[in-house]
């Protein structure tokens, strides 16, 4: 079983871009706290697809916190005959944890208008990328 979930902050605004097929993707990194060390952090590269990249590109910024559930996947590349390995979270699905006024929405207390969350039910993990279709 790959099972990733992240409870984080956004280090920099989401980038939206669009495949040559039109497919939405977005990139993004989230800054992990280590439990119990004080001051710690992980940043973690995530990248979500089809509509739940286009709500992340949409209404997330640098420094919201936000839940996303997905699956942990190993790239391997070359760049001037040296081998790189990178990790991403492919994002099935997220929460907004805070409102935009860094109010927390757990529990709502006066805000009446629901926090948008994301379930991508047509979230389709590519089997394989193709190199040119994201440029990534």
């Amino acid at each position: 079983m790959n099972l990733v979930v992240l409870i984080g902050r956004l280090t920099r605004d989401p980038e939206l871009k669009f495949g040559q097929s039109g497919k939405a993707y977005s990139r993004f990194s989230l800054a992990v706290d280590r439990p119990f060390q004080k001051g710690e952090a992980d940043f973690i590269n995530c990248v979500a697809f089809g509509k739940t990249a286009e709500l992340i590109g949409e209404y997330l910024r640098k420094g919201r916190k936000v839940a996303v559930n997905g699956r942990l996947q190993m790239n391997r590349y070359e760049v001037n005959g040296e081998k790189k390995t990178t990790y991403d979270v492919l994002v099935e699905s997220m929460e907004f944890i805070e409102g935009k006024g860094n109010e927390t929405s757990y529990p709502q207390t006066k805000s009446p208008a629901p926090t948008p969350s994301t379930k991508s039910d047509d979230f389709e993990a590519p089997s394989s990328f193709d190199d040119d279709e994201f440029p990534f």
